[in-house]
């Protein structure tokens, strides 16, 4: 089978193949239809609605119920790295409930979005520029591919290790369900669980790696960007005029490109901000697990997991450092151009223009925490201390003692 016909995306067009930015979220988008957040479409109503029924009542509001009944149910009967593997994702799964509810209420930004990378597309006429966009459309698309597949090879290593020891991944709540009961009640509460985390991954695959796919495609237009303003004023055949539209248009052309950010600014704000929220705790949890309980399938399952948790926020919040470097090298180019002997008019209009490319692009998670990479770690040492404080008050001595004494 070639993979080139079935994901032609994946891989980078020619330089003489027209550019078609928004194809840099054609997967994601797709599986964005399949999480069951988009309108439903005329032909396939009803097979749509309940498929977006059966995912969304399983993943999305259920299972953190699940989660929480199972705990108040059977806490007694968990063992201690059997609840830490629990908790660990039930945290997450929360955190991915929110997530989900804030992409299905603003799902037509990623439409809008992408219509705007159509105007900004529309500039682009060099072979070498059509170039570099194909390669971060192909790199995009990859990467959505990559989040799937660690995600998925969690949820499946989890499940496959809990069905090895005869347990269901995580003792969830369902009701006229005991897995303790007979096989055929294990196999089908596994087989539940393991739909509604597959569900919850396929999700949160979608609400954690969008705003990659849109800001990689983003860098290569402002880096095309770079050097049409490194460029203007060099033009001799010019006249005055002339350059001073050329410079107009470079002002036009900033300008798409904050709608553009401002379009995703609210979504990327909300989904970051809850993941900020849990992902200290999510990893000490895991943490503690793998050092202190965790056999080695179990351990298996939980560094895929904290890999996963990691893909969340960390690959995003570097591309936002890349961001502002890159609102910085604008201004460097502009300054860079042959503006020294141009009209007082053109003078004062670049010196506006570059006081605004001086004013870097940036997200914040709900004006609460900037997203960059210092936040990121920030939030990530949290896991250390809540390993530390669970070292020094011996809670995993008292839960191993306990569990032997039962």
């Amino acid at each position: 089978m070639d993979l080139r016909s079935w994901f032609p995306t994946l891989y980078t067009q020619s330089k003489d193949t027209p550019v078609r930015s928004r194809d840099a979220t054609l997967y994601l988008l797709r599986c964005v239809f399949l999480m069951g957040v988009r309108k439903p479409p005329a032909k396939f109503f009803v097979a749509y609605v309940l498929w977006s029924f059966a995912l969304n009542f399983c993943s999305t509001f259920y299972q953190p119920i699940g989660f929480l009944t199972g705990y108040i149910s059977h806490l007694s009967e968990f063992s201690p790295g059997e609840f830490l593997t629990s908790l660990q994702v039930a945290f997450n799964a929360w955190s991915c409930s929110t997530k989900v509810l804030i992409v299905w209420a603003l799902v037509k930004r990623f439409d809008e979005a992408n219509n705007i990378l159509d105007e900004m597309d529309r500039r682009i006429t060099d072979p070498g520029e059509r170039l570099q966009v194909h390669r971060a459309v192909s790199l995009s698309n990859r990467i959505f591919f990559f989040f799937m597949a660690v995600y998925m090879v969690y949820a499946t290593n989890t499940f496959l290790s809990a069905i090895f020891i005869g347990r269901p991944p995580y003792q969830n709540y369902y009701p006229f369900l005991d897995w303790r009961s007979s096989t055929l009640h294990l196999a089908l509460q596994a087989g539940l669980e393991y739909f509604a985390m597959a569900g919850a991954c396929f999700q949160d695959v979608c609400v954690d790696c969008y705003p990659v796919n849109f800001i990689l495609v983003l860098r290569a237009h402002m880096s095309i960007f770079a050097e049409r303003l490194r460029r203007l004023g060099t033009y001799p055949s010019e006249s005055q005029e002339q350059r001073y539209e050329r410079l107009v248009e470079c002002i036009q052309d900033h300008k798409v490109i904050l709608r553009y950010v401002d379009c995703l600014r609210p979504v990327i704000s909300g989904t970051i901000f809850v993941q900020f929220l849990v992902v200290g705790l999510v990893l000490g949890f895991t943490l503690i697990n793998i050092v202190l309980f965790a056999n080695l399938g179990s351990a298996i399952a939980a560094l895929s997991f904290m890999a996963a948790v990691l893909l969340e926020t960390t690959p995003f919040c570097i591309l936002c450092n890349y961001l502002t470097e890159d609102c910085y090298k604008l201004a460097d180019a502009l300054f860079q151009s042959n503006w020294i002997d141009e009209e007082k008019r053109y003078q004062k209009t670049l010196m506006y223009f570059l006081q605004k490319l001086q004013q870097p692009i940036t997200f914040m998670a709900m004006n609460v925490f900037p997203i960059s990479v210092g936040t990121n770690i920030s939030v990530t040492k949290f896991s250390f201390s809540v390993f530390t404080l669970v070292k020094q008050m011996n809670i995993a001595e008292k839960l191993t003692k306990s569990e032997m004494e039962e």
